[in-house]
């Protein structure tokens, strides 16, 4: 590489009182910077900047980095807020760093108040107008690192039809009671590696949605939230295809769920080729959950026979403790079954020390000892 030329926002006007609005300071620094090889978008450490929405569009030179060693903070209030579903929005780039010692805080704790309530035993939150802090969209070669992530309005990091990403090392946090404040989201995109992040929000810790392949995610640290998903998928009758997913060494701790995938009925594809391994639970909700009857309307979803198909799935070396009796789930639809459901060498008692329970509805597979709880309807093999 070149060598890197810095863009200090400083030197574009911004401020770091903690105070000023520095949004058009930022704006001006990527502009410029996008322009130069090798180019160092640096906030500086010691310094709080605010900014409102803001918009980060390739293409730039190659070996771009955008390096926060400071804070990047929100507006605390919405009101004061942009009209925008994204606070700071990186699209069309390739071969780009998002990374840094310091932390972006999306201050999100007035957006969440009043946002939830309970109708027929289910908690319904509105989503309406709350931004996503980070979005990734169209970008190919990013890597994110050592960053930490606080209290988005919603989800912290979202990517879209990105292709080649590596997410090491980062730290998103959000109080449990935060609603839908997802750590990281990925759609329609393909070749992640996420290594040695730690999550805990009001939501997943990680979300794979439709449209994504070949997604491998290494010593993930998980607690508070709703564990690991894979979905929702097929919501309003829609196709939805998700594939090759290995989840090697994970922990989640006093997490709403663990292992988690999640459909529709009504939809239709493809969810397979998904390993898990060497994950332990502590006092985890739902440590395994295959949920075929994903539902979170205020009234009863309708039955219907189609559903996305879920096959290939493997649980191996899982152990440790769950807070509900049915430490495995496989809840499959009745015209659409499971298969090839495979558990290897899985361990789980309830936190109380009692002996947990496995519900199989219409899994098809197999198991090798040790499987406790014991799981009927999986042959040994």
């Amino acid at each position: 590489h070149d060598v890197a030329i810095v863009f200090n926002v400083e030197h574009y006007g911004a401020v770091g009182d903690g105070n000023h609005d520095s949004t058009d300071a930022f704006e001006k620094t990527w502009n410029e910077a996008c322009k130069t090889l090798s180019a160092v978008f640096l906030v500086p450490a010691n310094k709080k900047f605010v900014v409102n929405n803001l918009v980060f569009y390739g293409p730039c030179q190659p070996h771009f980095s955008f390096k926060v060693d400071g804070i990047i903070a929100a507006y605390p209030d919405p009101v004061k807020w942009k009209n925008s579903k994204i606070w700071m929005h990186f699209a069309r780039l390739t071969d780009f760093n998002l990374m840094g010692t310091g932390v972006i805080d999306g201050q999100g704790s007035k957006w969440w108040s009043d946002q939830c309530k309970t109708v027929n035993g289910r908690t319904v939150c509105n989503d309406k107008g709350r931004p996503t802090a980070i979005k990734i969209d169209f970008s190919k070669s990013v890597t994110v690192k050592e960053l930490t992530l606080m209290n988005s309005p919603e989800f912290h990091l979202v990517f879209g039809e990105c292709d080649g990403v590596k997410i090491q090392g980062i730290k998103i946090k959000a109080p449990k009671e935060s609603p839908n404040t997802d750590g990281i989201d990925i759609f329609g995109s393909k070749r992640f590696e996420i290594e040695k992040c730690t999550i805990g929000t009001g939501d997943d810790c990680v979300a794979i949605g439709t449209g994504s392949s070949n997604i491998t995610i290494k010593d993930l640290t998980c607690g508070p939230g709703h564990g690991m998903s894979i979905g929702s998928l097929g919501k309003g009758n829609s196709r939805s295809e998700v594939s090759f997913v290995h989840l090697d060494g994970a922990k989640f701790i006093d997490t709403q769920n663990g292992l988690r995938i999640k459909t529709w009925q009504g939809g239709s594809g493809l969810a397979s080729h998904i390993t898990y391994e060497n994950v332990e639970m502590v006092n985890a909700e739902n440590p395994i959950l295959i949920n075929q009857f994903y539902c979170t309307s205020a009234a009863a979803c309708e039955n219907q026979r189609s559903a996305v198909k879920i096959e290939d799935v493997t649980f191996k070396n899982i152990h440790g403790t769950s807070a509900t009796a049915a430490a495995i789930q496989l809840m499959c639809s009745d015209s659409v079954p499971c298969s090839n459901i495979k558990l290897s060498n899985v361990v789980l008692k309830l936190s109380s020390g009692k002996v947990a329970t496995c519900v199989n509805k219409n899994a098809n597979g197999y198991y090798t000892n040790p499987l406790n709880p014991p799981c009927k309807s999986l042959h040994p093999g």
